[in-house]
């Protein structure tokens, strides 16, 4: 996907989450503005028609007022029996409710109660022959009013409003008057024998307010008047709450002399919310859209046409630097080009060339000999690798930055020796065809003339190589080991590889200083021989093709059985002449060790169950695994599941590490050995004594038991000073709080001088052969330490067995 496309589409989604963002919030801004706006003009048609129902009641009170006032009025409630003076003040009634002011307010019905309680006017009825008539709602406010004046009560006016059973709002204002006395003297509020003159009236605005809203869908509006009125507050509605619920909005107000609820439906803003959602998309659709087209003029003109000139010269050059020219603009384009072209310099030097020694990687070497195979004579030709023993050694002692010095030494002799003998025998000499091929080892391309010459040439280069390393005050010769593969024996890409490496294993074979090993049929025919075990172990590690043999170890001290050792042998291998010795290291190189290692552990540990469960035998068990599996994380975790899974304490469990002088001591090496010996398990390292590496590992690694190898046991009869070496590794052993094996024992005289010189545990062919499973069982059975006794001289130190026998 070219850059260009990258940026749009991550720059046209980025823009549109940003404009999302803000119109979202824009939105939500508007909207929330505009339902306040709605709801405060709600609130205020509440809040005009209250107004206006105030206007409506003070009518009701002037109308009543002026009917109280009124000669009429006056005249009849002075002498109430007068029929005439009756019929006269219904007259009047009915003509001050006929005036145009009053109609405009409304129906309205004037009552005239006398003391007694009783209807001496009612304007009610729609014809005069038919009998006074009062609504209930209003008869039952009258008579409250008529109980509190009986009761003595201070009554002199008073408003009430109802909802009548049409449901519309309407306000009933009553007044009681003293016969004898002024309309608002303050000495009638004791004269319980008082006219109650009511007047009744609509009230429209509040009415048409809810008859509006009762046709809303989505808004209501519920009025009610308040029982207890507060005389002198003011009129406007007050918001007393304002609550969501759901999908709905309650309003909840109150003012002197009512009570309201509005309820608003979500619905009552869908509009609002559909039209401030298309202006905000209109609005910021325009300008995203005008951003866009400022940003592609710019980014194409300024930015795009340019890189795009440059990605086609990187696409025509590829990696080649031949390609590339530098340029001496001074624009961001010219910089980054130049500085595409230091970095492809640096990268490809990186990428083909050893950082410390500045040879030729390994992958170049590769790619180089894959060509020079395709395209070159090969005649003639070697392959000459050399590798530097017991490097290790240099870093362990004078540090890694004396090591890398000294490997940059020998790249530097050996880049000079190789382009000089190439010149001087009129062949050229690549920059590639010098290598470093691993931590210490170097491999070169080399022509000879003549053949024959080969090995005479060989070892000219090898003294060279070995006489020049002097680093600050150090002066090293080095311990090569080198192998020769002919070119013109090639017959596929993997051969070489394969024959300079097993070359290479035969060269590191031989301990002398210097020492050189020649693809020849010889090691045709041994890397025939392990490409067949790889095949056979393969197979064998899928069907589980092995056998256990047991070999018992016995005590220094008593001669008892004290443990037994492990030993895998797989039969069909054996049937071809491969032991383990052969196998085993094969299995390692080919990552098969791990499986076979498992199989051991499963297979041992059931068989030491049985042994257990079967026999009065509670010794030890010793199970040799690879070294390899101290850089397993999980190896430690297996073991353990073995051990829970068939209940076995893990106390008398030894896990014998074989091949320590190949596993370099590191943090996780020591690690998982600590972990096994937290678990219980005994560590014990095999083939002790066998280099430096060894006594190296002692100082790092937590064993509990060292087994001395057989090369150094075998040489306990002979003379020199291998019986001083022996005798330094058991009280080296001791020293270290480790228990000290002497194994492959295959004489008396071995045996007794382990005993003598107090080597704790014995093992070897001269004391017991390796057993099959059930032969093992019957052994431990039948065997006295008495036998063992008799095959050794009488000066051995078994003390406590002689005195008992």
């Amino acid at each position: 996907m070219s850059l260009y496309k990258k940026l749009y589409i991550f720059l046209i989604p980025a823009l549109i989450v940003v404009f999302s963002g803000v119109g979202v919030a824009v939105y939500d801004h508007q909207v929330l503005h505009l339902k306040e706006a709605k709801i405060e003009g709600l609130i205020g048609r509440v809040n005009s028609a209250l107004g206006a129902s105030e206007y409506e009641q003070l009518s009701l009170v002037t109308h009543a007022n002026d009917i109280a006032t009124s000669p009429q009025f006056l005249r009849y409630i002075q002498n109430p029996g007068g029929a005439s003076l009756l019929s006269t003040l219904e007259h009047s009634v009915i003509k001050s409710l006929t005036k145009s002011k009053s109609e405009r307010f409304g129906v309205r019905h004037v009552f005239i109660i006398d003391p007694s309680f009783g209807l001496m006017l009612s304007t009610y009825r729609t014809n005069p022959f038919e009998d006074l008539i009062i609504p209930d709602k209003i008869y039952n406010m009258a008579f409250d009013t008529y109980t509190n004046l009986l009761n003595n009560g201070d009554f002199i006016d008073n408003g009430q409003v109802y909802v009548s059973l049409t449901g519309e709002l309407r306000y009933l204002y009553t007044v009681a008057v003293d016969p004898s006395l002024v309309l608002r003297d303050t000495r009638a509020r004791q004269n319980s024998a008082r006219f109650l003159l009511l007047i009744d009236g609509p009230l429209d605005q509040l009415s048409s307010l809810i008859g509006d809203f009762r046709d809303s869908d989505s808004i209501s509006l519920k009025i009610e008047p308040l029982s207890d009125v507060q005389n002198g507050s003011s009129q406007q509605m007050v918001v007393k709450s304002m609550t969501e619920v759901e999908s709905r909005m309650l309003l909840t107000m109150t003012s002197s002399h009512f009570h309201a609820e509005m309820e608003i439906q979500d619905q009552e803003f869908t509009e609002i919310e559909a039209h401030v959602a298309a202006q905000t998309a209109l609005y910021f659709g325009t300008i995203f859209c005008a951003i866009i087209l400022v940003v592609y003029v710019v980014v194409r003109t300024q930015l795009i046409s340019p890189l795009k000139s440059l990605v086609d010269d990187v696409s025509k050059g590829g990696m080649q630097l031949r390609y590339f020219k530098r340029s001496n603009g001074r624009t961001e384009v010219d910089k980054l080009k130049n500085a595409y072209i230091d970095s492809l310099t640096e990268l490809k030097f990186e990428a083909e060339f050893d950082q410390v020694t500045k040879l030729a990687n390994r992958r170049s070497f590769f790619n180089y000999l894959d060509l020079r195979l395709d395209s070159y004579s090969n005649k003639n030709c070697f392959i000459v690798c050399w590798d530097i023993k017991e490097f290790r050694k240099i870093n362990d002692l004078y540090g890694t930055d004396v090591g890398d010095r000294v490997l940059v030494k020998f790249a530097s002799h050996l880049r000079s020796m190789i382009s000089d003998h190439q010149m001087a025998s009129g062949f050229g000499c690549n920059d590639y065809s010098i290598a470093r091929f691993g931590g210490n080892q170097f491999i070169a391309i080399v022509e000879i003339d003549k053949p024959n010459q080969l090995v005479a040439q060989i070892k000219e280069f090898n003294k060279s190589l070995s006489n020049n390393l002097s680093v600050d005050y150090f002066n090293f010769r080095a311990r090569m080991a080198t192998a020769v593969f002919p070119l013109e024996t090639v017959g596929n890409d993997d051969l070489w590889h394969k024959g300079i490496s097993e070359a290479m294993r035969e060269a590191k074979a031989d301990t002398s200083d210097v020492s050189l090993c020649i693809y020849d049929q010889d090691l045709v025919n041994k890397l025939e021989r392990r490409d067949m075990i790889t095949k056979v172990l393969v197979d064998c590690c899928d069907k589980g093709d092995f056998k256990l043999r047991y070999m018992p170890i016995f005590c220094g001290t008593h001669l008892n059985i004290d443990g037994f050792e492990t030993l895998i042998f797989c039969p069909t291998l054996r049937d071809l002449g491969v032991g383990p010795d052969e196998f085993i290291p094969i299995a390692e190189q080919n990552n098969l060790i791990t499986q076979i290692d498992y199989w051991v552990i499963d297979q041992a540990l059931n068989y030491y169950k049985n042994l257990l469960e079967q026999t009065s035998y509670r010794g030890s068990i010793s199970i040799n695994v690879s070294a390899l599996e101290l850089y397993n994380r999980k190896f430690v975790w297996s073991v353990k599941s073995v051990i829970e899974r068939l209940e076995i304490a893990p106390e008398n469990i030894v896990i014998e590490i074989t091949e320590t002088s190949y596993v370099k001591s590191s943090k996780l090496t020591i690690e998982v050995l600590g972990q096994l010996r937290e678990l219980g398990f005994k560590v014990s390292l095999d083939d002790f004594g066998t280099g430096y590496t060894a006594f190296n590992q002692l100082l790092h690694y937590p064993v509990d038991e060292l087994k001395i190898d057989k090369s150094f046991v075998d040489k306990i009869i002979e003379p020199g000073n291998d019986k001083e070496m022996v005798n330094s590794m058991i009280a080296l052993g001791h020293s270290c709080g480790s228990l000290v094996v002497g194994e492959g024992i295959e004489t008396a005289e071995q045996c007794e001088y382990l005993i003598n010189h107090n080597c704790d545990l014995l093992q070897g062919y001269f004391l017991c052969m390796p057993l099959e499973a059930d032969d093992f069982i019957e052994f431990v059975k039948t065997y006295s330490p008495s036998s063992t006794l008799d095959k050794l001289p009488s000066h051995a130190t078994v003390y406590s067995l002689r005195q008992d026998k």
